[in-house]
């Protein structure tokens, strides 16, 4: 039963000088203006071509876009949406009946949860593309995530190395006991948590290719930067229950997808699970998170690479979807302002589905935030206490910190941080490996 009657106030806007505030001040409009260029650049060009139709639909949308950035800035009340996507419904409902949290006025930029109002800038987004006649189909962050992609080429063939190695290995001394087997686990699990620095939203799109880890080695000095660390419960769960199927409940595309991709296939390789199920986003969503069809340009790109590693990869992978042992996946569900505590009662079935995984992994910072439900915590709440009833399976967190929102800590631990950087919930240097069970 919980210590908690009630969940605390959400993190917002509101607190002034708070992350939330300065991402909903200075971050979002950046990221709505990068877009607006695009869009106009893209309006520019047809004019030049003559192309009447698509420069005014181009036109039509920099509009919305446009009103929307000057809606967020100006603290305007979030507007219903006018599409016709199925989660419209869902979605209007959320507007209406999302409180402010200073007064009584409709919900705004400013005084409403931060976790609603940055997904309404995403879904907004969307909406703008979606209502014109030409754009319906595009995906605006798309040359940012290819790009972060490419850049982090080398790290990825690195990577690819390790992995085709450590499987040849494993292969060989498959009678040492698992101990191979689990010194290879617990660094595809380092990779699949830190590759998550290469986050897109946080930097505004900008491509910050120093931020790969290169090699294994770079592994070493980061594990005392996990601030909470459960991978040998991790590892229990996953060793000791022989349910074939495991879950990733997938952020960034690129080199972080690229790291998840690699963990996957280890633990398919080492028969730690018979299948892998992939949960994707339907619409472009936070700049960089993956989509099916980011997933299959990667597959693309590798087979196209020089790189022996990484054409072996993309055509195994893409061999392991057509046999069943990869399972894409894509829910309205994730691109909801929703937190994970009312799955149940909106989409019973995804509840129902990932109830039936041994393990599932949630990738990232947003998607711990809707763990968590985007709160101001005390630091030493139980993690379990905090999904507020979530928990269809055992389930692990792969996070770098990049929001002011964390459980799980022993007391006092919080103050030894903030005495090393006071900015150690967002700059992304921290990271946490966190469990929970049923």
């Amino acid at each position: 039963m919980s210590v908690f009657s009630e969940r605390p106030e959400p993190l917002s806007g509101k607190d002034e000088g708070s992350f939330a505030y300065l991402t909903i001040r200075d971050r979002m409009p950046v990221i709505l203006t990068k877009v607006i260029d695009l869009v106009h650049r893209r309006a520019s060009a047809f004019s030049d071509e003559n192309q009447q139709e698509y420069t005014e639909d181009s036109k039509d949308v920099l509009a919305k876009l446009s009103k929307l950035r000057y809606e967020i800035k100006t603290n305007k009340p979030l507007m219903s949406l006018g599409d016709d996507r199925l989660d419209v419904g869902i979605w209007n409902d959320t507007i209406e009946n999302t409180k402010s949290l200073v007064d009584d006025n409709k919900v705004a930029s400013f005084t409403g949860a931060w976790l609603v109002v940055e997904c309404y800038m995403y879904r907004k987004i969307y909406e703008a593309f979606s209502l014109s006649k030409h754009h319906k189909s595009f995906d605006p962050f798309q040359e940012q995530k290819e790009t972060s992609f490419k850049e982090l080429q080398s790290s990825a063939e690195s990577l690819a190395q390790f992995l085709c190695e450590a499987m040849e290995m494993t292969s060989v001394n498959s009678g040492d006991g698992g101990g191979a087997i689990k010194s290879v686990f617990d660094t595809l699990l380092q990779f699949c948590l830190w590759g998550n620095r290469c986050d897109l939203s946080i930097s505004s799109g900008e491509i910050l290719g120093q931020q790969g880890p290169a090699k294994a080695a770079h592994l070493e000095h980061l594990k005392g930067n996990i601030i909470v660390d459960n991978l040998e419960d991790v590892w229990n769960a996953i060793h000791s229950n022989k349910n074939a199927r495991i879950d990733f409940v997938l952020d960034n595309s690129g080199f972080e997808l690229f790291t998840d991709l690699c963990f996957a296939e280890f633990l398919l390789h080492a028969k730690l699970a018979e299948k892998i199920h992939l949960h994707l986003k339907q619409i472009p969503w936070f700049v960089s998170d993956a989509s099916k069809k980011d997933l299959l340009w990667m597959f693309e790109e590798m087979k196209l690479s020089s790189n022996k590693f990484l054409q072996q990869l993309s055509e195994g992978w893409l061999n392991r979807i057509q046999d069943g042992s990869i399972v894409l996946e894509d829910h309205q569900f994730w691109t909801l302002a929703q937190d994970f505590s009312v799955m149940k009662s909106v989409a019973p079935d995804l509840y129902d589905h990932l109830s039936k995984a041994k393990l599932v992994f949630f990738k990232g910072d947003l998607n711990y935030r809707k763990l968590v439900g985007d709160r101001k915590w005390p630091h030493t709440t139980p993690f379990v206490e905090a999904l507020w009833g979530f928990l269809p399976a055992p389930l692990c967190s792969l996070r770098t910190l990049k929001a002011n929102v964390q459980v799980g800590l022993f007391s006092g631990q919080d103050g030894k941080l903030d005495a090393i950087s006071k900015e150690w919930m967002t700059s992304g240097s921290f990271a946490v490996i966190q469990y929970a069970q049923p």
